[in-house]
């Protein structure tokens, strides 16, 4: 019976997309069977302000008109118009502005749509969604009701750090013990993954965002210049560095703002030792959560942890010199993933290709259904 019902799946599974997915603070990424990584951009949505009238003359209707998703939305931030508003509605890894999440699924979900197969897709979709370790079950129902919202027919939620421990390509037949250390944009999450489950795991919310607020409140008390999230995170990418042996020449670079004592265009030299001073504190929390969680890991993992070192995974990995900073205080070998913002859908598709090893993960994780 199981034959014919497996059959029966393979048969039906060529009529519905399967698709994965990486609901992020800074980047949502999709993944469809066979095809890859077909979405790669920014959770930002511009839209039209809510009109926030009350008594009898207030509008009747409640949804507010979208303007621009993705790149698109992420340049308008802090250029736009005033009767537009640019909306990050994921917070920390938590949804936090449901109307705007179900706008932004629902787009993108369009988009799939729209891709041509080679079998017509009658039937409604199955979504894998990544999810924090830390979420509550009713920030999981939001998740949930945002994807059923949008047209999916079913939706399994799996923990990030197991998706890129796959991703990673760690086998899931033996009992063997990895560390991954996720540096996400609006939270961190450290985990030892072992059979395809989170033995320990904890989280915080120390991100990329905090890192980009550093250096914004560090150019405003040392220089007096106010600049946007966008200009402070460019600086981060291109001098952004917490190890001080790989400073070298000392880089610098010209960022402008507004200058706080007259209200006029400013601009200002920043140096690479100067971004390090501004995000070192923020990188030494990372540290600290590592360290409590090798603290609490069982004694009979830590051969493993040796054996097979710290790997960072997520955007903010690609921070330099955070894995010499880890593996100095740790003593553990310390690694950056190759593409490490990718690693979480790696391992979604790693799922979506593979049936046997989604339903096992599936039963071990315990937060399929």
């Amino acid at each position: 019976m199981s034959l014919i019902k497996k059959r029966v799946t393979e048969v039906t599974s060529n009529f519905y997309w399967d698709i994965g997915v990486d609901l992020g603070t800074s980047n949502t990424l999709f993944y469809l069977r066979d095809r890859g990584v077909v979405i790669d951009e920014p959770t930002m949505l511009s839209r039209l302000k809510k009109k926030r009238w009350t008594g009898l003359s207030a509008p009747k209707w409640k949804e507010t008109m979208p303007v621009a998703y993705g790149f698109k939305a992420k340049e308008m931030q802090n250029r736009e118009p005033k009767q537009i508003e640019v909306v990050c509605p994921i917070k920390n890894g938590i949804i936090s502005d449901l109307e705007a999440v179900e706008s932004l699924v629902a787009y993108y979900l369009k988009l799939i749509y729209e891709i041509p197969s080679k079998y017509p897709k009658m039937f409604k979709p199955r979504v894998l969604v990544s999810v924090p370790g830390s979420v509550s079950d009713v920030q999981k129902r939001a998740v949930r009701s945002v994807f059923m919202e949008a047209g999916a027919r079913e939706v399994v939620l799996i923990e990030g750090i197991v998706l890129a421990a796959l991703g990673l390509g760690m086998p899931t037949e033996r009992s063997t013990g990895l560390m991954v250390v996720d540096v996400g944009g609006g939270k961190t999450e450290v985990g030892v993954v072992s059979m395809g489950g989170v033995v320990v795991g904890k989280g915080i919310k120390t991100s990329g965002n905090d890192l980009d607020l550093s250096v914004m409140n560090y150019v405003k008390m040392k220089y007096g210049l106010l600049i946007g999230q966008n200009t402070a995170e460019r600086a981060k990418i291109n001098l952004g560095n917490v190890w001080e042996k790989l400073a070298g020449e000392n880089k610098d670079m010209i960022i402008r703002g507004r200058d706080l004592e007259n209200g006029l265009p400013k601009t200002v030299k920043i140096t690479e030792n100067e971004i390090r001073e501004a995000i070192i504190l923020e990188a030494q929390k990372i540290v600290k959560l590592i360290k409590e969680e090798l603290d609490e890991t069982p004694p009979e993992l830590m051969e493993d942890l040796l054996k097979r070192g710290i790997v960072l995974v997520g955007n903010g990995a690609k921070l330099r010199g955070l894995d010499r900073l880890v593996e100095k205080e740790t003593k553990i070998s310390t690694r950056c993933a190759d593409e490490p913002g990718l690693c979480v859908i790696k391992g979604c598709g790693e799922l979506m290709e593979n049936p046997d090893l989604f339903e096992k993960i599936r039963i071990v994780s315990g937060w399929g259904r």
